[in-house]
């Protein structure tokens, strides 16, 4: 499934900076569903999901992505990046590279993962249904906790590790995680973390438009990184109509938990877009 990748300067609050951008193309065996944009996580890659990916490319789904500046084959630091540059870009990549013939037209489908969740969130909320068709949110950072990973007895403080996001630990299967955590921790960029947590807080009174669909997927409350529990009686209040289910055994990178989760999230997914 091999990604077609560019990289594309992008002017972004004052700085010039080169993003990776790519999509994968749907397959062409069945009618074209439509166009996802994915949103990352913190220290995340586009390359990093391809088991979901590949999933939606062969039910008929174009997935198109981008690295946020600083991570996977980006320039730039997350730490000059706000979660309104995430939606400011994505606006750009999605007319870049989305497949215009599609059943939607100019509407397309938003996948987002942790801070991209929060960030899929908003832009759910902003757009109001003109563009967005749907938002899937996988453990989004609506309440996000102020120590993650690792917690205090590591150095750095906030430390995201593999061990921390996923219980899986790939044995006698391909590890989809092909580009490095960067960065390691929310402490190494402190302007980027201080921004997500105001966004959140001020999520929790955002009132979602009925005519954006929703789907969110949520970890368990061994989840270091959000708090569940919370996010669910936030979207109880304030996005009545999204579908809500979560995976009490699993970790933040729900998508690439053990198989049995792993494959329940993308039927979930798939059984949502149709």
């Amino acid at each position: 499934m091999p990604w077609r990748l560019g990289y594309k300067t992008f002017k972004i609050d004052r700085k010039t900076v080169e993003i990776r951008i790519g999509y994968l193309v749907e397959n062409g065996e069945v009618a074209f569903k439509g166009n996802i944009l994915y949103y990352q996580g913190l220290g995340d890659s586009m390359l990093n999901h391809d088991p979901l990916f590949e999933s939606l490319v062969n039910n008929g789904y174009r997935v198109i992505a981008f690295d946020y500046m600083g991570q996977g084959g980006s320039e730039g630091t997350m730490n000059d990046t706000r979660i309104s540059n995430i939606n400011e870009l994505g606006d750009k990549v999605i007319k870049l590279l989305s497949r215009k013939n599609g059943p939607d037209g100019l509407k397309y489908h938003i996948i987002g993962w942790s801070t991209g969740g929060l960030a899929a969130y908003q832009k759910a909320y902003q757009d109001g249904g003109r563009f967005v068709k749907s938002v899937t949110l996988i453990a989004p950072g609506i309440v996000p906790n102020y120590i993650v990973g690792e917690g205090l007895f590591n150095f750095p403080i906030d430390e995201i590790s593999m061990r921390t996001l996923t219980t899986n630990t790939f044995e006698g299967v391909n590890d989809p995680h092909e580009d490095r955590i960067f960065p390691r921790s929310p402490v190494y960029v402190p302007a980027f973390a201080f921004d997500l947590q105001c966004i959140a807080k001020k999520s929790r009174s955002w009132r979602i438009d009925p005519k954006i669909k929703g789907l969110v997927l949520l970890s368990g409350a061994d989840d270091t990184y959000v708090d569940a529990r919370k996010t669910k009686r936030v979207l109880s209040r304030n996005a009545k109509h999204f579908g809500v289910k979560q995976y009490a055994g699993a970790l933040h990178e729900i998508d690439n938990e053990v198989e049995s989760i792993a494959s329940d999230v993308r039927l979930s997914i798939l059984n949502f877009l149709k």
